[in-house]
């Protein structure tokens, strides 16, 4: 089953606990969802990309030679938008739940 989710509030969190390079944020994400979420290159660096842009993370080389890889930190702006992203989600999937928890179908035949 494919869901909709915040790729951005994943990345800052993960860049909320430290700076990262784009497979160690991966890897977090991987991990720390018990392997429910994957985020792919193709999902990853835009995502990054785009949150650089907009001044909520920053980045820089890390390494020399062939070992350079670039390393991304959260900026303080980038802090209160995962805030407001936290908040926007919990509030998404409180209303989730208690639709689940009403009983499925039973909210189906109140409805009708």
């Amino acid at each position: 089953m494919r869901l909709q989710t915040d790729t951005k509030a994943l990345v800052l969190s993960v860049l909320a606990h430290g700076a990262n390079h784009g497979y160690g944020i991966a890897k977090t994400v991987r991990e720390g969802s018990g392997g429910v979420l994957k985020l792919g290159e193709g999902q990853l660096y835009p995502t990054l990309h785009s949150l650089e842009e907009a001044g909520f993370v920053t980045s820089g080389w890390e390494g020399d030679g062939e070992q350079k890889r670039r390393i991304y930190s959260i900026t303080p702006a980038g802090r209160s938008d995962l805030a407001a992203r936290a908040a926007r989600w919990n509030s998404f999937t409180e209303g989730v739940s208690k639709i689940l928890e009403f009983g499925g179908n039973e909210a189906l035949e109140v409805c009708q």
